[in-house]
């Protein structure tokens, strides 16, 4: 049966239906635009963060880096380091007796030298920040003769020894380093 209307204006369309408006591309772009802007702000706190907390001395002679190193070290007097060279390969060395095990640890501290240029470098790291990275933390140095495995340890063992020495290593020619907590 045939529509029996006057089919002015009527162009076989049937009724207008509405254009689908395209809201999805607008959520893409603020969704890129707000994780550009954490990274931004990412990048701009990590900068501000190490321009704070790293400290470069120049011509440090090795008799200041040898005071400078006694002093770090007088804080944890007779303490073994957590990390040793033994048969020159760094070795994680269970702390048993440790005078501070249990006790929190709130940061860790670098404390480095380089015979060669007459550098010291200062840095210091809250431990908060290491709790958050999954797994163990890896040292290695190829250069230092430590081949590609290194020494890893988790950070809940430094938790459990407590404040004191976790890195002491010092090496003639080149210079020395030591990482502690506190």
């Amino acid at each position: 049966m045939r529509d029996q209307g006057s089919a002015i204006g009527d162009q076989g369309h049937g009724p207008a239906t509405p254009r689908k408006k395209r809201t999805w591309i607008l959520v893409v772009i603020g969704i890129l635009f707000v994780m550009f802007c954490i990274a931004v702000g990412a990048i701009i706190f990590t900068v501000s963060y190490f321009r704070d907390n790293v400290q470069v001395t120049r011509d440090v002679s090795d008799s200041g880096a040898v005071d400078a190193f006694a002093a770090a070290r007088a804080k944890f007097p007779g303490q073994q380091p957590v990390v040793q060279l033994i048969d020159g390969h760094p070795q994680v060395v269970p702390q048993t007796s440790r005078p501070n095990a249990g006790k929190p640890v709130t940061s860790l501290h670098v404390l480095a030298f380089d015979r060669n240029s007459g550098e010291m470098v200062r840095f210091t790291l809250p431990f908060w920040l290491l709790r958050m990275k999954s797994g163990p933390i890896r040292l290695s140095a190829y250069s230092q003769g430590w081949d590609d495995r290194g020494v890893s340890f988790d950070i809940k063992e430094l938790e459990a020894a407590g404040p004191g020495i976790v890195v002491d290593i010092d090496r003639e020619r080149e210079g020395r380093m030591l990482i502690w907590a506190e």
